[in-house]
């Protein structure tokens, strides 16, 4: 049976603020800021080894994260990042940097992923339509190998037919990835 007070009822969503910011309206507005300080220590424990490194933060903050980076499930892991959040939260001023080098780092990504997009769009392209884009493709890169790449276009086109492992098409965009990385 259904409560007629529960009928309709929604939950609105309640915007987190920042940590930097000085007023809050309760207490749990303060944990839910706490809480987004710790996850953003989270994401920066997700990184690579060396993008951590080139983020240049203290060395102190570094080690906390690669330490929680070496450890494995347990009481000791939540420990570790509920230090984290509070070494952060202590450092408004880091906050706002990691902040700042975590949007390049993800702009970086994405971009990253956008070129290889088209890259993968290419090599499509030239295994389905073979010649006339492949000559496209060679006026934007004239450093490309006309034979190589045309060699992999029949490969990759018998593979399809044959219903093999795409072997000719990946070796393709190893070489497409080359040509301006």
């Amino acid at each position: 049976m259904v409560r007629p007070r529960n009928i309709n009822r929604v939950k609105k969503e309640i915007e987190v603020r920042d940590w930097e910011q000085e007023e809050f309206e309760s207490r749990t507005q303060i944990k839910q800021a706490a809480q987004a300080v710790k996850d953003l220590g989270i994401q920066i424990s997700e990184l690579t080894d060396t993008e951590i490194k080139k983020m240049d933060l203290p060395a102190k903050f570094t080690d906390a994260i690669f330490l929680l980076k070496s450890m494995d499930k347990g009481p000791a892991l939540k420990r570790q990042k509920l230090f984290i959040g509070k070494m952060l939260r202590q450092d408004e001023p880091l906050i706002i940097e990691i902040k700042e080098k975590l949007a390049k780092v993800e702009a970086k990504i994405k971009q990253q992923n956008s070129h290889f997009h088209k890259l993968e769009q290419w090599r499509d392209r030239m295994i389905l339509e073979g010649d006339s884009i492949l000559n496209e493709f060679l006026s934007l890169y004239p450093q490309a190998d006309r034979q190589q790449l045309r060699q992999w276009i029949r490969n990759a086109k018998k593979e399809a037919a044959q219903e093999k492992a795409p072997k000719s098409a990946r070796e393709m965009f190893k070489y497409l990835r080359s040509l301006e990385w």
